[in-house]
């Protein structure tokens, strides 16, 4: 079943690339179109004559290093300038300064004045940037009408395309059921708007609803098309998944070398989840060369962030000494780190590593807890080893792990089955 956010969680999610400034000439209203950088001494001139255009053009000089070095408190004072004078994009960028603390004090409410400002000329950024912040309860009350209001009015700007932000948080509003109810099919509407416009995180979305047939017929080739697009754009996430998808040969040929190019990028980010892939894959050498040293030391990194997998696999080449030392109590040590976040395999070797005593002193009460929580984790190969464990068991010992594997699950909030 796949996780749904907590409300919490959802609004940082949201939040995370969401909010953005205007970086340059072309994203001004009014402003001739321009492709080349900002230069400063083009700029200033008619910006200490008090042109709001070029007060606004200096600040994003300084804001991004320009032509000038960086300089958050300078591009705050030019923005504030051009702000004053109603500039709606120098607006939008002082309001995102006072949201990150960049060169003024972080203070939400004054983001959320400075993004009011500018929305109320139908700024689309401006309108995204505070709905998002109404959805979140930054700088003023939380409201999920109002921020949904402004990202529609800012996800239908402009020349039809609308902002591909607001059309990304949209579909996130939609998939998550937040002050609406869970509409799959509406958000990959939203995401795929946003996606043609070229924003990699709804690519990536896109291209796992695709994938798995959420909101949309299921099309492996073109969720594809769309996870390379996004993982092209550095996209951690997409990354991980084609190279997942190229491993299998799921919408087209299979690639074994493209899919490790992919895992390898995930992996070196540090995706727990690729870590591991990949360290599986060098251990039996498919799609790459065959290196268990190195596949040891990937399954040892993700292990380290707590992947459960990981865990197990490395606890496994412990026990096997096979590209590690070999050692019986590291391997029953990640045995239970796996086992604790419900990982069967892991529960079972736990089990089997206290009934004949590797790794730890020989338990019987640990060693049938661990493998009933096993075989009730679907694990059935685990319940020949529970049966004989139970038999040399006495019945008070049975009723200890029968009560310590109870507690087990009201703490992990597991049924019993």
């Amino acid at each position: 079943m796949r996780k749904r956010l907590r409300a919490g969680e959802l609004v940082v999610f949201l939040l995370s690339g969401a909010i953005g400034a205007c970086r340059g000439p072309d994203a001004t209203r009014g402003a001739a179109l321009r492709a080349e950088p900002v230069d400063v001494r083009e700029w200033q001139p008619r910006a200490e004559r008090g042109d709001p255009e070029a007060q606004f053009l200096v600040g994003v000089a300084y804001d991004e290093g320009r032509t000038v070095p960086a300089d958050a408190v300078e591009a705050a004072r030019w923005y504030g300038l051009a702000a004053e004078n109603g500039h709606a994009p120098a607006q939008n960028n002082l309001g995102l300064l006072c949201y990150e603390g960049r060169g003024v004090p972080l203070s939400y409410d004054e983001a959320a004045l400075w993004f009011e400002r500018a929305a109320e000329q139908n700024f689309a950024p401006a309108q995204c940037n505070l709905g998002v912040m109404r959805l979140a309860g930054l700088g003023g009350p939380r409201d999920v009408e109002e921020a949904r209001t402004l990202l529609l009015a800012a996800a239908a700007h402009g020349d039809g395309r609308g902002d591909a932000h607001a059309q990304r948080v949209l579909g996130s509003i939609y998939e998550e059921g937040v002050g609406v109810p869970v509409d799959e099919r509406e958000a990959a509407l939203w995401y795929r708007r946003a996606a043609e416009q070229g924003l990699a995180d709804a690519q990536q979305r896109l291209g796992m609803q695709l994938l798995l047939g959420r909101g949309v017929e299921m099309d492996e080739a073109e969720a594809r098309t769309w996870l390379r697009r996004a993982a092209e754009q550095d996209v951690l996430l997409a990354q991980f998944t084609l190279g997942q998808i190229l491993l299998e040969g799921r919408g087209g040929p299979a690639d074994p070398v493209a899919a490790v190019n992919w895992l390898e990028r995930a992996a070196e980010r540090g995706l727990a989840e690729a870590q591991t892939v990949l360290g599986l894959l060098q251990l039996s050498g498919r799609g790459v060369a065959k290196d268990e040293r190195q596949g040891a030391g990937w399954l040892r990194a993700a292990a380290e962030q707590g992947r459960a997998e990981a865990q197990y696999d490395l606890g496994l080449l412990h026990l096997k000494g096979q590209a590690v030392a070999q050692d019986d109590a590291e391997a029953v040590r990640l045995f239970e780190f796996a086992a604790e976040q419900g990982h069967a395999a892991a529960q079972e070797r736990l089990g089997l590593c206290y009934l004949h005593g590797r790794g730890r002193q020989a338990d019987i009460v640990a060693a049938c807890t661990w493998l009933r929580l096993a075989v009730d984790c679907g694990k059935e190969s685990a319940r020949p080893n529970l049966e004989l464990a139970s038999a040399s068991a006495t019945p008070e010992q049975l009723a200890e792990a029968e009560d310590a594997a109870a507690r087990w699950r009201a703490e992990h909030a597991v049924a019993a089955p």
